[in-house]
């Protein structure tokens, strides 16, 4: 589980720093990938399950990672904070657990 949690967050940093650039081509990514954010299940307004948990189009997960309705100096702040702040603590401590597993298991077993 900590390996698969791993990924997610190595595609979380690839997501979060292709803004970082501030061009054209970066901006119409993030644009593409927070309007996906909308339609996840519990926490975008586009999203099933929005209508139980209450979200709405002003507090769903676009407009968390956006910080407003659009890609501006806001979404460029969140993101490099999760890019250089954020993201890699929450990385790092999976890795030690990580690493501390495979000691505490004998290593990688080979055949036998």
């Amino acid at each position: 589980m900590i390996g698969v949690f791993l990924v997610t967050f190595t595609l979380l940093l690839s997501f979060t720093g292709y803004l970082l650039p501030w061009d054209q081509l970066a901006m119409w990514a993030v644009t593409v990938g927070t309007n996906m954010a909308r339609a996840t299940p519990f926490l975008g307004h586009e999203g099933p399950f929005a209508e139980f948990v209450g979200v709405t189009p002003r507090y769903d997960a676009r407009s968390i990672l956006l910080g407003g309705s659009l890609v501006g100096p806001p979404a460029l702040l969140r993101f490099y904070v999760l890019h250089c702040i954020f993201i890699p603590l929450v990385a790092g401590a999976l890795m030690i657990v990580h690493f501390w597993r495979i000691r505490k298991d004998g290593g990688i077993s080979g055949p036998l």
